[in-house]
């Protein structure tokens, strides 16, 4: 059976306090990497940081977020380039095409994964190609439907979608979104009608609106809804509850066992990028994520920050492309 999970180490209920607190009690000695120039005196010009998708949206709010306290750890301004379109491939391609020289970095969620999965015949190897050098964090997802819906449970949902196949929304084929529901359907045994949107926020709009049955939604944009009574939660696919909204059980304490599929936020580098930059871009960036303000700005974005090595980032990266290459060779899912 597939089974989606962080391997352990990366669980965010422990990075969320752990890791964070490590980095503020730190040795002075250890920050003083990220200070001042790099190795071979990098950087001496503005960093391009690419992000996959348009202006606005929850990848966005985080590059906006670490981008500015970034460049002021490295001593360069670190210049934000939006670049949606073809689920993040675009952006890849742009990263693939600059040098290995650290002038070019990737900012992205686990979308770019699937869709580079979905395309590989096409050519690349998101694995091969690409270092993880920082982690950011993860940020809940929860399944809901409109209430008209006449299950109350997840068990009498399943069920349900058992009986008659119920219409779902999601931000595109091979989406985030898309994905986490094909998880839920290879697990569960179920299936649904799927109607894929250009993004998450419309069909988001429409399972409201009740034009769609259900949906799996990030959290915090959901959340309002489900206070309101104008969708119906079954479950979060987090490990644990969420910290805001501990009355939803996780997905699989609900019924579904060994669900689990969390949105994570990365920062990537050509696999080329000398070590030595590797490991100093991301001391830059833990301290950036150590930062209160920080914190508490991801965190009201329902991201649970974290931070980690580039050796146990580039691990989950690559464990990461590995479980939705299975999800996907399982599925017989298909790029449009």
């Amino acid at each position: 059976m597939f089974r989606f999970q962080a391997p352990r180490g990366m669980r965010i209920g422990v990075l969320a306090m752990a890791a964070t607190l490590t980095l503020l009690s730190a040795p002075v000695a250890v920050f003083a990497q990220a200070t001042g120039k790099g190795p071979g005196g990098y950087p001496i010009r503005p960093v391009r940081l690419l992000v996959p998708n348009v202006p606005g949206g929850t990848t966005d709010m985080v590059a906006r977020l670490i981008a500015p306290r970034l460049g002021d750890e490295i001593g360069q301004p670190v210049v934000i380039d939006n670049r949606g379109g073809a689920a993040g491939l675009i952006a890849r391609d742009m990263a693939l095409r600059a040098p290995a020289d650290g002038y070019t970095l990737l900012l992205s969620n686990q979308a770019i994964v699937i869709a580079a999965v979905l395309n590989e015949k096409a050519g690349g190897d998101l694995a091969r190609d690409f270092s993880a050098f920082a982690w950011i964090g993860v940020a809940p997802n929860i399944l809901v439907a409109h209430p008209s819906v006449p299950a109350k449970t997840l068990p009498e949902l399943v069920t349900l979608m058992k009986s008659r196949q119920l219409s779902f929304g999601s931000g595109g084929i091979g989406s985030a979104t898309h994905m986490g529901m094909e998880l839920f359907f290879h697990l569960s045994g179920t299936s649904g009608l799927h109607v894929p949107y250009k993004s998450a926020g419309p069909a988001l709009t429409d399972t409201v609106s009740g034009h769609v049955q259900f949906l799996l939604a990030s959290l915090p944009s959901a959340l309002p809804y489900i206070r309101s009574g104008k969708l119906r939660a079954y479950g979060v696919g987090g490990a644990r509850r969420s910290r805001v909204a501990a009355d939803i059980p996780t997905l699989a304490e609900a019924g579904v066992r060994g669900y689990l599929y969390e949105t994570w936020y990365g920062m990537f580098a050509l696999s080329a990028l000398p070590r030595p930059m590797v490991q100093w871009l991301n001391v830059a960036v833990n301290r950036v994520l150590a930062e209160p303000a920080v914190v508490a700005r991801l965190s009201d974005g329902g991201i649970e920050p974290g931070s980690e090595t580039p050796e146990a980032s580039q691990k989950f990266f690559v464990e990461d492309v590995a479980r939705w290459r299975r999800l996907i060779r399982d599925t017989g899912i298909k790029a449009e």
